[in-house]
């Protein structure tokens, strides 16, 4: 199996079959450089939920859900991606047969049936993980903000404690930081 150029951007990620880098190359012209495909899904075309006409296909990327909802015996397709950082939520349930995968997020609700339960787990356990590194990246830029704001508070009272700066001149430039903080 040997794939060119066109597939540098997935050299980092696990190794996909012939038929899966077929399907990547549907909708690498929608990815970032810097994105890779870490888990193709395709929904089941016999178990319970499955389509046998036109199957949808999830693919997770190091940054987002992307789906592949083709109609018309695969001649027409819908492509929609939603970013960790914007998912509220995302669900499993296990069927006797199979997994459906559930996402919720602003403007957006997806129900993919009929998936592999082990790949479906997979999936449900690498994106939760993604969503809590962006939720802790978030809130600890978030602190540095705040950290870095009350260390200028506490130098310009410094100054004004030392008459370096006046009254009026302290409160313009707290009001300044303040301001700030709220952008």
């Amino acid at each position: 199996m040997s794939h060119n150029n066109d597939f540098r951007v997935f050299r980092d990620s696990k190794k996909f079959s012939d038929k899966e880098f077929e399907q990547i190359k549907k909708i690498k012209h929608g990815l970032d450089n810097d994105e890779q495909v870490q888990f193709i899904a395709r929904q089941s075309k016999y178990r319970p939920g499955g389509s046998l006409a036109a199957p949808d296909t999830i693919f997770v990327t190091n940054k987002r859900i992307v789906i592949k909802d083709p109609s018309l015996l695969d001649v027409r397709e819908n492509i929609v991606s939603v970013s960790y950082d914007k998912i509220t939520s995302i669900e499993l349930e296990r069927g006797v047969f199979s997994s459906k995968i559930i996402i919720r997020a602003p403007g957006f609700a997806n129900e993919m049936e009929a998936i592999s339960k082990n790949l479906a787990e997979q999936i449900i356990q690498y994106v939760k993980n993604s969503m809590d590194k962006i939720k802790i990246e978030s809130q600890s830029k978030s602190f540095e903000v705040k950290e870095s704001i009350v260390d200028e508070l506490l130098k310009l009272a410094n100054l004004k404690e030392k008459g370096i700066v006046s009254e009026d001149e302290f409160l313009e430039m707290k009001q300044d930081l303040l301001d700030k903080k709220n952008k």
